[in-house]
């Protein structure tokens, strides 16, 4: 753990940032620390090798460009980029075919003639239903004489079929 600390202040050492205090304390570090000490050798002789190399020129029409880069990100542009995401897919693909088969229906010669058996097949669909209905409201009422005794029969049944006895 000390070693990750000093490992943090070798750079500002080497580049002379360090507090008398601090510098201090990196010194006697590197003394008692040969692992530290290795490392701080390699980035000094980094560092000399660097200064070596010539320092790039940079034309005025460069930098120019350089400087433009953020205020082109600023600007608003319309991107629908989002649309291409993996995760989307499976929504456009669903948005897809009903956009297909909507248009199919709308656009379709006969569409009066789709519509009646729409409705016709919704109107049985309900005629049915009423139908459960009152054959549910029959039963219910022809076993009303016999409610009491089905009420006791489920009090006394114990779970998983083992009965009260």
């Amino acid at each position: 753990m000390e070693c990750e600390l000093f490992e943090n202040l070798l750079s500002p050492y080497l580049e002379d940032e360090l507090t008398a205090e601090e510098r201090l304390a990196v010194e006697e570090h590197l003394e008692s620390c040969a692992d530290c000490s290795v490392l701080f050798d390699l980035m000094r002789e980094t560092q000399e090798s660097l200064a070596d190399f010539p320092q790039a020129e940079m034309s005025e029409k460069f930098l120019e460009r350089l400087y433009e880069i953020p205020q082109r990100k600023r600007k608003f542009r319309l991107s629908l980029d989002f649309l291409g995401r993996p995760a989307l897919q499976p929504y456009m693909a669903a948005a897809t075919i009903l956009l297909t088969v909507m248009s199919f229906y709308l656009f379709h010669p006969e569409k009066s003639a789709i519509d009646k058996s729409i409705n016709r097949q919704v109107h049985l669909g309900y005629s049915k239903i009423g139908k459960l209905y009152s054959e549910a409201e029959t039963f219910t009422t022809s076993l009303g004489e016999h409610k009491d005794n089905i009420l006791d029969t489920v009090k006394r049944k114990q779970p998983f079929g083992r009965n009260g006895d």
